[in-house]
Formats: structure tokens, C-alpha cells, sequence
């Protein structure tokens, strides 16, 4: 029987930072996780939600006395954003944490007891960081203690707040998007309070306005703007390209995505040019990307440069004729290490990711890349032929989403037995689940190093080399 029973109420001090970014308690050897109390240090009043044999979740009630770790958060919507969930602790601290989440995960559920973890790298830039930021238009405004009180209930430009997909905060900033993200904000939303432009209504799915979606190039500080409307009616937004250019001239390109899918995606099955360009350019290195609406790209330019860095130089440390780069989305990886091999060959699932990484092939002048549109879930095994028409990769690039690698993918990776692995990874809990699999099959894990690419947040990356 678990210690306490759901509903009860009980006192605990925070004393860990768990993975994903939950505050950690202790009743004896029982776990008491705080998703809403992230704050190693704190003493807390706090419900049982939900009780399991070895471990509890629990709702805090009240904050019994604050931990002498936390500072203060400079941002207002800190307590009800949920984002950025680790401003309140010092940076150094955060990184001490990640550090040891990403050792707990290799040493304990991994079972790697003698696998080193090196020093994770932190992010150059701490605060406005992000390259693309979206935004979400809704009629039922999140209200909070910083509203002022000419903001109306029934407009919201902002983020959708934790658990609740139909209302929104507005804000007047975000500090880790884009730095021209206030002047953006302020002059679409007087614009559109101003012309009686109807905010979305998740719950009804009526109403203009849905999205307001920021692109950011870091080289060139150039900026796209993409407003997704529910109706495409481009010429209610014309009137808008003035005060926004007289805002932000940076701005090189702004259009209109226009959806009636139900989702809350911000994108569109059409585009309309409202201004300028429908693109921007962004650097990594040597490559030049270009980045339209739809692009998917590394959020935190200057951390991806350095995350790319290392995986070069794990890729340079064996033979590299052939490199196989699986999930290569828009090919920005396998671009990046063209020059280290005869033939990159990438992988994706999306045509319209495939469609962007040959226009960047072509951009950067590059003629041994090429790219197979395919669901690597089935890929293989749908095309057992597959495997014997493309040539045997030295090295393989792993970079799935969150989910990690498919069960049926990681058989295929036993039977090309590429010499090296490069597992790039958003999610070490699901990366170290797959890295189990792959030792059993004869992989040997040389080199972990995590990254930080999104500073303020629980997410953490982690570049992991194996070998034969």
C-alpha cells in the first residue's frame, strides 16, 4: 500500500529536480513528484492527485517556505506561461540539474553504470534566443494579476496556457522569442482590435485570426511574418504592412496561411504574399538555409551550430563513405556533412520537409546529398528490397522526434550494422530506452554529451556516438 492515498494532503520539501522538469519529494522511498513546484528547496502544502504503489503526484496548495536556491523570475507570466519553467532557478543550477538527470537516465534506467557523461554545453544566449515563436489568437483571454484593465476578455495575442487549449494569455512580450517580439505583438494586436478582427474560437472553430507565427534569421536579423486566418481573406490584412514595417523594418517578408483544419497547427494549405518575400536565408556555418513558412529548422540558431560542430566531429572520427541521415527533415544535418563523405543519403517522411532540403542542396551548390521520401516506421519492411539497392552507410545520423526510434526501425539498424551511430536526441528518457536495444545488438556507447538548447526550459538534448 503507497504511503498516502489520493485527496490527502501533506507536507514536503522539494528536494530534487526530476527529468521533464518535476520537482521530486521523498516519504522514506517513496517518490512525490511536484510537476507544477519545479524548485529544489521549497517547502510545500500539497494535495495527492493521482497514488501508485511507488509514487505519488501531487497538486501544491500552498508554498510553506521558498527554497533558498530560487530567485526571482523576470518574467510577469512566469506563474502562469508554464514554458519556461527553470527561470527562478540560476542558470548554473539548471545546468547542475540537467546534468544529473542525463546521468540518472544513462546509469539507472540505461543500466550504462560505467558510460561517462561529459560536461553538458550551455547555450550562448540565455534570453531571446529562439528563432521562431508562435503565437495563438483566441476570444477567451487567460486573465492574470499583470493584465491591465483595458484588456478585453474576449481578445487574446499570446500562448496558450497549460491544460487549456481553448483560452490564452496575452502578452505583451516573450523573453526567450525573437527580440523585435514586443513590437510585433503590439502593433498586430491594435491593428486588430482596432478593425474588429474576430479572434479564433477553438471550441466553435469560427472567428479570423488563429495564429501569428515569428521567424527570426540571427545572421542577417531579418524577419517573417505568417498571420494563419481561418478564411483567406488576404485584404483585411493589407491595411497592416504599414505600422508593422514602421515598427519593425527588419521585416522582409510577411504573408497569410490560410486553414480550416480543426487543429491547432499554424499552418495553412494556402499562402498569400502580403509583403515582400515569402522566405527568409539563415546561416549554420558555411550553408545558407532558406526558411519559408512551413520550414521546419533548428529553433535556437546559435546552439544548432554548435550541436552540428559536434556531430561533425563524432562523423569524423571513423571512415565516412557513406552516410545514411534518418529523420533528416529539412537536410540540415546531412548537408552540414557533405563534405566529410562521398554520398549523404537522407531520409524523411514529409514531402514538403524533402522539398525544402533539395531547394537548400541547390542553394549551397552541393551534388552528394540526396534525399528518399519515406515513413521509416515501415520504410524497410514495406520495401525489403531497399536495403540491397542503396549502398552500406559507415555512419548513420539518428534524429527522431521525441517518441525516439520505432520498434520495427531498430531491427533494420542491427541488420546494415553500420560501424558508427550518431543518436541525436530531444528526449534522453526514450533515446537511452532505444540505446538498450541498440547495445544488445552489438553497440558499444563511446561518447554522451548534452547540449542546451533551450535555456529557462525542463528540454535537454543529448549527442550520443556508438560503435560496433
Amino acid at each position: 500500500m503507497p504511503p498516502v492515498k489520493r485527496n490527502a494532503v501533506v507536507e514536503l520539501t522539494i528536494t530534487d529536480l526530476a527529468y521533464g522538469g518535476k520537482g521530486l519529494a521523498r516519504l522514506d522511498d517513496y517518490l512525490l513528484f511536484a510537476p507544477d513546484c519545479p524548485v529544489p528547496g521549497r517547502r510545500i502544502l500539497a494535495q495527492v492527485i493521482k497514488a501508485r504503489s511507488a509514487w505519488a503526484e501531487v497538486k501544491t496548495k500552498s508554498i510553506l517556505e521558498r527554497s533558498p536556491q530560487e530567485i526571482p523570475a523576470p518574467c510577469p507570466y512566469f506563474a502562469h506561461c508554464g514554458g519556461c519553467r527553470h527561470q527562478n532557478l540560476p542558470y548554473a543550477l539548471q545546468l547542475e540539474y540537467f546534468q544529473r538527470q542525463v546521468r540518472d537516465l544513462y546509469h539507472h534506467l540505461g543500466g550504462f553504470a560505467k558510460v561517462d557523461i561529459e560536461p553538458i554545453i550551455p547555450a550562448v544566449q540565455l534570453w531571446h534566443y529562439r528563432n521562431k515563436m508562435e503565437f495563438a489568437f483566441s476570444n477567451r483571454r487567460w486573465c492574470t494579476p499583470v493584465d491591465s484593465p483595458d484588456q478585453r476578455p474576449d481578445f487574446a495575442l499570446g500562448l496558450r496556457v497549460p491544460g487549456n487549449f481553448y483560452k490564452a494569455l496575452d502578452l505583451a512580450d516573450c523573453l526567450i522569442a525573437p527580440p523585435a517580439t514586443q513590437s510585433i505583438l503590439d502593433t498586430v494586436r491594435n491593428f486588430a482590435t482596432t478593425r474588429a478582427l474576430v479572434p479564433y474560437d477553438a471550441k466553435k472553430h469560427t472567428g479570423f485570426l488563429r495564429h501569428l507565427v515569428i521567424r527570426h534569421s540571427v545572421r542577417s536579423d531579418q524577419y517573417l511574418i505568417n498571420i494563419v486566418t481561418n478564411a483567406d481573406e488576404p485584404e483585411k490584412l493589407r491595411d497592416l504592412m504599414e505600422p508593422l514595417l514602421a515598427a519593425v523594418p527588419h521585416i522582409v517578408a510577411v504573408v497569410n496561411a490560410v486553414t480550416d483544419n480543426v487543429s491547432g497547427l499554424a499552418s495553412g494549405r494556402k499562402i498569400n504574399a502580403l509583403y515582400g518575400e515569402t522566405h527568409i536565408y539563415e546561416r549554420l556555418g558555411e550553408l545558407t538555409f532558406k526558411i519559408s513558412p512551413a520550414s521546419f529548422f533548428q529553433t535556437n540558431t546559435l546552439m544548432a551550430e554548435r550541436l552540428y560542430q559536434i556531430v561533425g566531429e563524432y562523423a569524423a572520427e571513423g571512415s565516412r563513405r557513406v552516410i545514411w541521415d534518418l529523420y533528416c527533415g529539412t537536410g540540415s544535418i546531412a548537408l552540414y556533412l557533405a563534405r566529410q563523405a562521398q554520398e549523404v543519403i537522407g531520409f524523411e517522411i514529409s514531402p514538403a520537409a524533402v522539398a525544402d532540403a533539395r531547394e537548400n542542396v541547390d542553394l549551397n551548390k552541393i551534388n552528394n546529398v540526396r534525399f528518399i521520401t519515406g515513413d521509416l516506421n515501415t520504410l524497410f519492411t514495406d520495401d525489403p528490397r531497399l536495403l540491397a539497392q542503396l549502398p552500406a552507410p559507415e555512419l548513420i545520423i539518428l534524429d527522431p522526434p521525441r517518441d525516439g526510434l520505432h520498434p520495427q526501425l531498430l531491427p533494420v539498424l542491427a541488420k546494415v550494422a553500420a560501424e558508427r551511430l550518431i543518436y541525436v536526441s530531444c528526449n534522453p528518457a526514450t533515446q537511452v530506452r532505444d540505446l538498450k536495444t541498440l547495445v544488445a545488438s552489438g553497440y558499444i556507447i563511446r561518447r554522451v554529451q548534452p547540449v542546451d538548447l533551450f535555456p529557462q526550459t525542463p528540454h535537454i538534448e543529448v549527442i550520443t556516438l556508438l560503435t560496433r
